[in-house]
């Protein structure tokens, strides 16, 4: 017995193991094969003696099942809290459209009350449930509308099937209407959608009630109707949220061998995780440690470069544009020239000057064989553009490694994540073992989490930039002594210039030779972010100058601020990249901690909801 025991506690671990890994499989798709010709709900909120709200819900749901033997009913699943407040959901009746009752069973999972409806024979064509059930504390107070919000989601995001019509109608009680505050508002669509319906209309009944309908045609599966009406704020007393976690169950007969395998694993995997961290391998050469400010462009290093070799690359096209701005290759116009969808453009000088990676990136803004005078508007969302640039980009990157600044990727960098699965692979085996000892112990399963942890730790360590070499780490100090410099106030700055050891010996007096200083240096303060403060004592030395730069022109003259929203304009249309798209979570619980009656609420964002499916 002792064994069939053990042996049924690793079977049911392997099969949890394998849980983890496999994709969720409903175990009744074949009865999903079926839609919903519509789902109306008829609400009616009133307030409680203790002035909680109360909601009473008849909803109407018409199937259209297929002719052969598929479905016996649906199961309607109805979140049961709202923002961790319980609702208590109490179902009062279930019947078909002529009023007589409809088998069902009733049970929970999770945040939901699940209802299955319909005995065991199957049913066929057009088939009406109309539900009738009570809940509590629907009305939630939010902070960013100043308002108490009945923000509900009708059919709910959680159904596999698609619905002709979803409409609602919300009766609220003649002791609430003054309360109201007129913003309502309704959405449609998946979870997230900021799409409104149509219409949301209201009526004043003549017993002092207000009635809000809402309506939606044609919603494909896991897509909902929501409405939210708001109430003046203190209207109603709010649920209180209940902490629903359970305790962790510890026995405390867990294996000798597993609590060692297990410290030793842990040990391991914190062991990795700090070798990763610290390995020069990964990082690659320290440098000489101390800075010492810098205030001369570094000879022989492209701009590009020199951005990704301190790991700030989306500064490297920007800083490059500036750089080739200022050493008259191009000019940089905060204006549109022939398109008018363009907010800036540039103005092609000449290739004089320009090393590989500059001539690359001129050719890839004005052309293969570009003529003085030839302007690039840029325009918002500029994908092809965007490419070719960020090619360029690239390249330089690739241009480190060939000239010695970054060396090749360690060995480790496979190793690390290497020793990582490893440690993964022996935390599922050793909870597995610990599970078929009849004992249960949840570190076993924290040496399997440590090994992702080192997984990820040593992949973003490997996946980073090649490692520095001497001469990288050399340069890399350089650009921070800059850096340093860059941030200095402009006293200090002219005092280390004038000073015995300074490389420049500026004539402080003289406002041409300042001005040059500051447009040689503007790129790395592009770099470094520090450009607004640069450029706004450029704009004063101008101003005393009196003669305006040629290398940017604004239809308000050289301004500071004309320049750097011009530069970030540019910038960033010209090292536009299409948007990635993202996914959100669907299910039909969620509750926003935003309000949506004023607008600006979403689809599936409010108590309610749930979902509808076959059985």
């Amino acid at each position: 017995m002792i064994f069939r025991r053990r042996a049924l506690l690793a079977l049911s671990a392997l099969a949890l193991v394998a849980g983890v890994f496999a994709p969720a499989v409903s175990a009744s798709a074949d009865t999903s094969n079926f839609e919903f010709d519509s789902f109306h709900a008829d609400y009616s909120l009133t307030k409680a003696a203790d002035d909680t709200s109360q909601l009473s819900v008849v909803e109407t749901i018409v199937a259209v099942f297929p002719e052969s033997d598929q479905n016996r009913g649906i199961v309607r699943q109805i979140p049961d809290f709202s923002a961790s407040v319980p609702l208590h959901t109490e179902v009062t009746s279930i019947t078909d459209e002529n009023g007589t009752p409809v088998p069902w069973e009733e049970s929970e999972d999770g945040d939901f009350r699940v209802l299955s409806l319909g005995a065991d024979d199957f049913v066929h064509g057009v088939t009406t449930y109309v539900i009738s059930y009570t809940q509590t504390d629907v009305v939630r107070v939010f902070s960013d509308t100043a308002s108490d919000e009945f923000y509900w989601d009708v059919n709910g995001t959680g159904s596999d099937q698609p619905f002709g019509e979803v409409s609602a109608s919300v009766t609220i009680d003649s002791a609430l209407t003054p309360a109201l505050t007129g913003n309502a508002s309704c959405y449609e669509g998946e979870s997230g959608s900021d799409r409104e319906c149509d219409t949301i209309d209201s009526s004043l009944q003549p017993d002092g009630s207000t009635v809000y309908t809402v309506s939606s045609a044609d919603l494909e599966p896991h897509n909902t109707l929501s409405l939210s009406l708001g109430f003046e704020q203190g209207t109603f007393v709010p649920g209180v949220p209940i902490d629903r976690s359970e305790p962790p169950v510890v026995y405390e007969d867990t294996p000798l061998w597993s609590d060692l395998l297990t410290a030793m694993g842990l040990i391991a995997g914190i062991a990795l995780i700090v070798f990763a961290s610290i390995s020069r391998g990964l990082r690659g050469a320290k440098g000489r440690g101390v800075i010492v400010p810098q205030y001369s462009v570094p000879a022989g290093l492209n701009v590009m470069a020199a951005a990704h070799l301190v790991e700030r690359p989306q500064t490297a096209i920007p800083a490059q544009l500036v750089s080739l701005a200022v050493r008259k290759n191009l000019r940089i116009l905060d204006y549109p020239v022939s398109d008018s969808a363009a907010e800036y453009s540039l103005q092609f000088l000449t290739m004089d000057g320009a090393d590989p990676f500059e001539a690359d990136l001129l050719r890839a803004l004005f052309g293969p064989q570009p003529l003085s005078g030839a302007v690039r508007d840029l325009t918002p969302d500029d994908a092809t553009l965007g490419r070719e640039v960020n090619d360029v980009s690239t390249a330089t990157i690739r241009g480190l490694q060939t000239s010695g600044l970054r060396g090749k990727r360690s060995g480790l960098g496979c190793l690390f994540p290497s020793l990582g699965l490893v440690l993964i692979i022996g935390g599922i085996v050793l909870q597995v073992a610990t599970f078929a000892a009849g004992a249960f112990s949840l570190w076993p399963a924290a040496v399997f989490a440590i090994g992702v942890i080192a997984v990820i730790v040593s992949g973003i360590r490997a996946s980073g930039p090649p490692p520095l070499t001497a001469a990288g780490a050399e340069r890399r100090d350089y650009l921070l002594g800059m850096k340093m410099y860059l941030e200095l106030a402009e006293q200090e700055r002219f005092r280390m210039l004038q000073s015995p050891v300074g490389a420049e010996r500026v004539d402080i007096g003289d406002t041409r030779q300042v001005i040059k200083v500051y447009e040689k240096l503007l790129p790395f303060a592009v770099i470094w972010g520090v450009e607004d403060q640069w450029m706004h004592e450029l704009e004063v030395r101008v101003v005393q100058d009196g003669e305006q730069p040629d290398w940017f022109l604004s239809t308000g003259g050289f301004q500071a601020a004309a320049f750097t929203t011009a530069l970030r304009g540019a910038s960033s249309l010209a090292s536009y990249t299409p948007p990635a798209t993202t996914s959100s979570y669907s299910g039909s619980s969620f509750s926003s901690s935003h309000g949506g009656s004023t607008g600006g609420g979403f689809a599936g964002g409010g108590g309610g909801g749930g979902g509808v499916g076959g059985r």
